[in-house]
């Protein structure tokens, strides 16, 4: 347990009206997995504020997740956080 809250989008619509449905809920941030993701073991990770931050490994994200929540501060560029 890292103390995340994930919610897992398993619906049958398209990966665009999965990502808008995460805006929309005012997600803050969002790890996209398509077939491209899924080929290099790695996600494409959204911010509800920034759009797009670019890709991460699943251990970089968790890890810089995890960073953010405990600093208190937002996460907003690959291995950056803005305080």
């Amino acid at each position: 347990r890292m103390g995340l809250r994930v919610d897992v989008d398993r619906g049958t619509e398209r990966l665009g009206k999965q990502i808008r449905n995460a805006e929309k809920a005012r997600v803050p941030i969002m790890a996209v997995v398509g077939m491209k993701e899924m080929e290099s073991g790695s996600l494409a990770v959204r911010s509800r504020k920034l759009g797009d931050l670019g890709s991460f490994s699943i251990d970089d994200l968790l890890e810089e997740l995890v960073r953010a929540d405990d600093e208190a501060i937002e996460m907003t560029t690959i291995g950056a956080i803005e305080v």
